[in-house]
C-alpha cells in the first residue's frame, strides 16, 4: 500500500509537471535556449575544479568522523570512512529524509557492519559531530546577517522590508518554539551530551576547525562554479547560497531536496539580480556536482561494498 501511494504521488507530480511544460511551453523555450547556451560557455577547468574540491570535502568529513571514533576506541583510516559517506549521500539523496536522517541512519548501519561499530556508538559521535558543526553555521547565519542589515520582500502587495535585528528575532522564536515542541527529546539530547563530554572534549578543536574547513571548501566550490559560467557573485551571497542549500536539504520533504533546493537557490539569486537563465545555469551544475556526481559515486561505493544488502536488510527489519 505504502509502495503503492509513492507511485500515485509521483505519477500526479509528473502530471502536473508535463500540464504546466505543456502550458507555458512558449516562455520556457527561450530560457532553456538561453540556459543551453550558456552552459555550453562553460570553463571546464573550473568544472574539475569544484568537483575536486567538493571531493577534498567529503575526504574532511571523513577525517572529522575519524577523529570523533578516535576518542572511543577506534583507530580507523579517514579512507576506510570514506565509502560510508559517499553511500549515506547516495541515501539521502534517494530517500525524503533530509540530509540529517536517512544518511546518517545508514551510516550507523553501515558503520556496524564493516567495523562492528556498536549502534550507540556510532549515535554518539554523530551526533557530536553534527553539534559542533552547528558552531561555524551559527557565525556564517550571523555573518549572512550582518552582509545584508535590509531585505524587502517584494512578493508581497506592499514591500515589506525585514531588518537584521528582526531576522535575529524570528529565528530566536523559531529555535525556542522548536526547544518547547521537542522538549522531551532535547532535554535527551542534552544529557548524552553531558555524559559523553569527558569522552569527546579532546577532540573538539580538531573537529571544529574540520568543520570549518568544510565550509571554506564548499564557499571555494561555489565560487568556482561561478567563475566556470562567468558569473560575478559576491562572498556574502556565496556564503548565503552554501547555507541555504544546506537548510533546505534538511527538509524531509523530497529526496535529497530535488526541486526544493533548485526552486529556494534560483528564487535568491534572482532577487540578488541575476538574469533566469544566469540563475538557471549555474544551480544546474552546483546541483550536477553535489547531487549527480556524489549519487554516482555513493553509487557505485554502495554496489562493491555490499551497502544495498545492509540497506535492504534494515528496511525489512522496519517492516517486520
Amino acid at each position: 500500500m505504502g509502495t503503492l501511494v509513492k507511485a500515485i504521488v509521483v505519477l500526479l507530480l509528473l502530471t502536473a509537471g508535463v500540464f504546466l511544460v505543456r502550458s507555458y511551453w512558449i516562455n520556457i523555450a527561450p530560457i532553456l535556449k538561453e540556459v543551453l547556451s550558456t552552459l555550453r560557455e562553460t570553463r571546464l577547468r573550473y568544472v574539475f575544479l569544484a568537483i575536486s574540491v567538493y571531493l577534498l570535502s567529503v575526504y574532511l568529513f571523513s577525517v572529522r568522523w575519524q577523529q570523533v571514533l578516535s576518542c572511543i576506541g577506534y583507530d580507523l583510516k579517514a579512507t576506510s570512512l570514506v565509502p560510508i559517506y559517499f553511500g549515506a549521500v547516495f541515501i539521502n539523496n534517494v530517500t525524503p529524509g533530509g540530509n540529517m536522517a536517512g544518511g546518517e541512519s545508514f551510516r550507523i548501519l553501515w558503520a556496524n557492519k564493516l567495523f562492528g561499530i556498536s549502534y550507540t556508538n556510532a549515535f554518539k559521535t554523530i551526533f557530536f559531530e553534527r553539534l559542533v558543526e552547528a558552531i561555524p553555521v551559527a557565525f556564517l547565519s550571523i555573518y549572512i546577517l550582518d552582509s545584508f542589515p535590509s531585505l524587502e520582500v517584494r512578493f508581497l502587495p506592499h514591500s515589506l522590508t525585514l531588518r537584521t535585528i528582526h531576522l535575529f528575532f524570528l529565528v530566536f522564536l523559531a529555535a525556542v518554539i522548536l526547544i518547547l515542541v521537542f522538549r522531551a527529546k532535547f532535554v535527551s539530547l542534552v544529557k548524552i551530551v553531558q555524559q559523553n563530554w569527558n569522552q569527546f572534549k579532546k577532540s573538539l578543536i580538531p573537529v571544529l576547525l574540520l568543520s570549518c574547513g568544510v565550509w571554506v571548501l564548499d564557499v571555494i566550490r561555489l565560487k568556482s562554479v561561478a567563475l566556470a559560467l562567468n558569473i560575478h557573485l559576491s562572498l556574502s551571497l556565496i556564503i548565503t547560497i552554501s547555507i541555504l542549500s544546506f537548510l533546505l536539504g534538511a527538509l524531509p520533504l523530497t529526496p535529497g531536496g530535488l526541486g526544493i533546493i533548485e526552486g529556494g537557490l534560483i528564487s535568491l539569486l534572482l532577487y540578488f539580480g541575476l538574469s533566469l537563465a544566469s540563475a538557471s545555469s549555474f544551480v544546474l551544475l552546483e546541483r550536477f556536482i553535489s547531487y549527480g556526481i556524489s549519487s554516482i559515486i555513493g553509487f557505485l561505493y554502495l554496489s562493491y561494498y555490499g551497502g544495498f544488502k545492509i540497506w535492504k536488510k534494515s528496511k525489512e527489519e522496519k517492516l517486520n
